[in-house]
This record gives structure tokens, C-alpha cells and sequence, in this order.
């Protein structure tokens, strides 16, 4: 009797088992996908500051020798600066909590281009009501997204956006705004850990350099087109902080993200950006035809 009684559980536990496998509904995968890690989003980010740098032209290179992208550990502020190490070398910096946010809205953007639908705006609403000062940036909602699939379109506006706000603080670097002493085309062991006194300088540069004129973003994004990427990334970033500009001026967020804060309002900045794209385009049509007369 328990022999069978045994036997009757085991082939009830298989059943249910196997109910389980074949007829609970598949999870999406971006529901269950991690997001990229720290480290990745960092490799990405020099990797775009190496296509810019490399796109840039030949009188720049040499004044700009050296130019790297120091990483700050901040979690919970999103901020990217232009400024000068301890060693005199030119460095754009970026925190933890920058990269994380690029990420999340490219990944919104990325479902946006699929379904028509307006999750850039969403987690816009979503942090501006929900992020508290000093916490680790939050990622969407669990069920944030709801459709079956993105476009795959994910990396290519990671890497875009990624390639327009390291562009835009090289702007400040380009133009003179901000001169390094020393800079050297030798890389320094100690530049990967961004200093307290590094960082107070820096605080400091931000006083002079920003807020930015949106004629920056122009060429910015000038910059991002001439190191082959495109504009939806820089377009999508921008979107989600006009949002977070219409959350404010219905209440007063508790949080409020460095990165926003350094630049002019962000429709202009996103006006400036198109009028460039276009004109960049029209000249790009002129020399071809130059080219085939």
C-alpha cells in the first residue's frame, strides 16, 4: 500500500511538473534579461569616446591627446562632466548612475520604436515620483513592459546615446573652454579611480562651463553623425528629460539628477539637434554631387 501510495505521488508530482512547463506563459525576455553590467556599459562608453575622438580632426587629436573617460562610482545621480585630472590630462566623466539611466531609456526607446507606444515618458513619470535622493537610480517597474518583443534596436540606441553625451562634454573640451596643463598621450595607472579632490575640481570647472548653450548640442551631435552613429539615441535621451521637466512643473520631485540641471531646457536642446542633423545631411547631398560632377 505505500509502494503504490509512493508511486501515485511521484506520477502526480511529474503531472503537475510537466503542467507547469508547457502551459504557464513564457516571460518576455527583457522582463527577465539583467541589465548590462557596470563594467559593460563602461567598455561601451570608451569605445565611443574612441570613435569621436577618432573622427574629430587631426589639429584636435594632438590637442586633445591623451583624452579618456574616467567613471565615478555615484549610484544615484546621474551626471557627466568635462574636466581635467590630477595630471593635467583632458577626461570627460561619467557616474554609475548616468550609464545605468542612458541604458534604461535606451531599452524604453527601444520598445517605443517597436510598438508605437511612449515608455520614455513613462519611466520619466515613473523616477521623477519615485527616485529618492541618494538611492541606487531605479530601473522601470516589474511589468513595465508589456509587449511581446522590442525591435532589437536596443544597442544601436545604447551606443548612440552613449555617443552623444560623451560628444557633448567634449564640446566643452574642443571649443577651449576648459585647457589642461599636461596632457599626455600616456594613460596613467591611477586615472581609473576619479579622486574626491579630482571631483570637487571638476564641481568646480561645471560653475564656468554650464549651463551649456543648446548650440553645443549642435555640434554634438555633429560629432556623433561624423563618428557613424545617428541622432535617435541623443533624440531619445532628450525626450525623457523634457518629460522629466513637465513632472516638475507640476510638483517639485524629490530628486533631481545633476545631468539635468548643468544644460538648457530640453525641447530647445532637442530643436538645436535637428536643425543640425538636417544641415549636416544637406552638405553630406552637396558633396556627393560635387563628387559625381
Amino acid at each position: 500500500m505505500n509502494h503504490v501510495s509512493s508511486r501515485f505521488r511521484l506520477v502526480a508530482a511529474l503531472a503537475a511538473a510537466a503542467f507547469v512547463l508547457f502551459f504557464t506563459p513564457a516571460a518576455a525576455a527583457d522582463e527577465v534579461a539583467p541589465e548590462l553590467e557596470s563594467q559593460d556599459l563602461r567598455t561601451k562608453a570608451q569605445l565611443e569616446l574612441k570613435r569621436l575622438v577618432a573622427a574629430l580632426p587631426v589639429p584636435d587629436q594632438r590637442r586633445l591627446t591623451g583624452i579618456y573617460v574616467a567613471f565615478h562610482g555615484e549610484a544615484s545621480d546621474p551626471f557627466a562632466l568635462a574636466s581635467c585630472d590630477d595630471d593635467g590630462d583632458y577626461v570627460v566623466v561619467l557616474s554609475d548612475a548616468m550609464l545605468r539611466l542612458v541604458s534604461h531609456v535606451a531599452r524604453a526607446q527601444s520598445y517605443d520604436d517597436a510598438n508605437g507606444s511612449r515608455k520614455i515618458e513613462e519611466y520619466a513619470a515613473f523616477l521623477a515620483r519615485s527616485q529618492l535622493p541618494g538611492r541606487r537610480l531605479l530601473p522601470p517597474p516589474p511589468g513595465f513592459y508589456v509587449a511581446e518583443s522590442a525591435a532589437g534596436t536596443y544597442e544601436d540606441r545604447l551606443r548612440e546615446s552613449l555617443a552623444f553625451v560623451v560628444a557633448r562634454e567634449l564640446t566643452h573640451l574642443r571649443t577651449g573652454q576648459l585647457v589642461c596643463a599636461h596632457p599626455t598621450a600616456t594613460k596613467e595607472a591611477g586615472d581609473d579611480t576619479w579622486t574626491a579632490a579630482e571631483q570637487r575640481r571638476a564641481l568646480e570647472n561645471a560653475a564656468t562651463l554650464y549651463p551649456g548653450r543648446a548650440t553645443h548640442d549642435a555640434e554634438a551631435v555633429v560629432r556623433v553623425l561624423d563618428a557613424g552613429r545617428m541622432e535617435r539615441g541623443a533624440l531619445g535621451l532628450l525626450r525623457f528629460l523634457e518629460q522629466y521637466e513637465a513632472e516638475q512643473r507640476v510638483f517639485v520631485p524629490r530628486f533631481a539628477p545633476t545631468y539635468r540641471t548643468h544644460y538648457p531646457q530640453s525641447a530647445a536642446r532637442a530643436s538645436a539637434i535637428r536643425v543640425a542633423v538636417e544641415g549636416h545631411r544637406e552638405a553630406d547631398g552637396d558633396r556627393a554631387t560635387v563628387q559625381e560632377r
